[in-house]
């Protein structure tokens, strides 16, 4: 059987650029047939077919190009340019850095994988007709799986879209930070997003600051946990979707089984945090912002408790009433919530600034996490304010977010809604 699809535009770049440059012969191009260890490239790596290419803590300037058949195992490398790889045995990515496009594609069958494990990847992500596993990890564009095995999403952050068309042994997204929409379409056997197999929210929560639409698939779909800003779609699923506990939209368009989302909260910003399973003393965090979803991250272990960090989006001021009186504008966050386990908002802190300042703000008192004291922002607190008589051009605000949470907290990927309210 031959599987067919449409590859992106930067994969069929990326392709194209393998075709020609694989060959030639730059002096700088390396072909790795073995284990090269720590080496720095300052051209273009090439893993030509039938080999195992092994790469720990090694540099590569330019584009990694994976010949068919080829194997590459790489850890802790950077890699500037694109990882391409064509009929792959498989592609793996364990702690590494790739600063443009991942691409995977196996042209006529399901073979290969692409298994991408703290990762950062500057740009896009893109796969057809391998098995393709996503764990802890950033994409800064989007990601897009095509006629799949199967996709493992799993506490990952997608800056842009997430598309998953086509998986013929089933989906699971847990934990997911989608910037823009999540799309599962097309798909057989298990579609869990933010679910168990049989409906209930799965430890990890989902956070898509966009759409989730659920097209055309034929498997058991299960939807729960996931905090859906904009509008569930759904159309042609058969069963019909089944919607679980913990679940909330902007909207809902089409048919669904099980309970029936709750809205999403009115908020002016959402926040996203990724809580791990305590480890044995190994540390990770990431920061991250958007329009409208301030991704904390994945919470880094401290000695006593968990710590994620980021920027508020900034908000910007403009007083343009007669008697330029005073004005203020408050915020409150909601409590954090994955799934079925809730965690008091109180542990929110923050430490507010002007950012641009042409109408006399002054930011608000910085309020610590309650985890060391108080009710954090759970309670209304400043975020800036300006007094009567201010000058009439506008101010640009923001913070710094402090999440502190025990060491107790139950994982999952928990999110909360920060609501400003201005008074003058």
């Amino acid at each position: 059987m031959t599987w067919k699809w449409k590859v992106p535009s930067a994969a069929l770049l990326a392709l194209a650029t393998a075709t020609v440059v694989a060959p030639a012969a730059h002096a700088a191009d390396v072909e790795c047939t073995g284990d090269l260890g720590d080496q720095t490239i300052s051209g273009d790596l090439v893993v030509p077919g039938g080999v195992d290419c092994v790469l720990g803590g090694a540099t590569v300037e330019g584009d990694v190009v994976v010949d068919p058949d080829g194997w590459l195992d790489a850890t802790s490398v950077t890699v500037g340019g694109d990882v391409v790889a064509t009929d792959a045995y498989g592609v793996s990515l364990d702690g590494t850095s790739v600063g443009g496009d991942v691409s995977a594609y196996s042209a006529d069958t399901r073979v290969g994988f692409l298994y991408l494990n703290d990762l950062t990847v500057g740009g896009d992500v893109a796969a057809g007709g391998v098995d393709v596993e996503i764990n802890d990890s950033t994409i800064s564009g989007t990601l897009l799986t095509q006629e799949a095995s199967y996709v493992d999403l799993l506490r990952t952050s997608v800056h842009g879209d997430a598309t998953l068309d086509g998986s013929a042994y089933g989906v699971s997204v847990a934990g997911a930070v989608v910037g823009g929409s999540l799309t599962v379409s097309n798909g057989q056997r298990d579609l869990l997003v933010g679910a168990t197999s049989d409906g209930a929210a799965d430890e990890w929560g989902n956070a898509v600051a966009g759409d989730l639409v659920l097209t055309d698939n034929s498997g058991n779909l299960q939807v729960a946990g996931t905090a859906v800003q904009g509008t569930i779609r759904t159309s042609g699923n058969d069963p019909a979707a089944a919607f679980g506990p913990g679940n909330t939209a902007g909207g809902i368009d089409g048919d669904h089984s099980g309970e029936v989302p709750g809205p999403a909260p009115e908020g002016d910003q959402a926040v996203a945090v990724t809580v791990p399973a305590q480890s044995g003393g190994e540390l990770t965090w990431q920061l991250e912002g958007s329009s409208s979803l301030v991704d904390l991250g994945v919470a880094t272990e401290e000695l006593n408790y968990y710590q994620a960090t980021g920027q508020l989006v900034p908000v910007r001021v403009q007083d343009t009433r007669a008697g330029d009186p005073e004005w203020s504008i408050t915020g409150q966050v909601s409590d954090f919530v994955a799934g079925g386990q809730t965690v008091d908002g109180k542990y929110l802190g923050w430490t507010p600034g002007v950012l641009e300042n042409g109408g006399d703000a002054v930011g608000g008192d910085h309020v610590a996490s309650g985890f060391e004291e108080g009710e954090g922002l759970a309670q209304a607190r400043t975020l800036a304010h300006a007094e009567e008589g201010h000058a009439r051009g506008s101010s640009l605000v923001g913070a710094e977010l402090d999440l502190k949470l025990p060491l107790d907290t139950p994982r999952g990927t928990y999110t909360a809604t920060i609501t400003l309210t201005a008074l003058g």
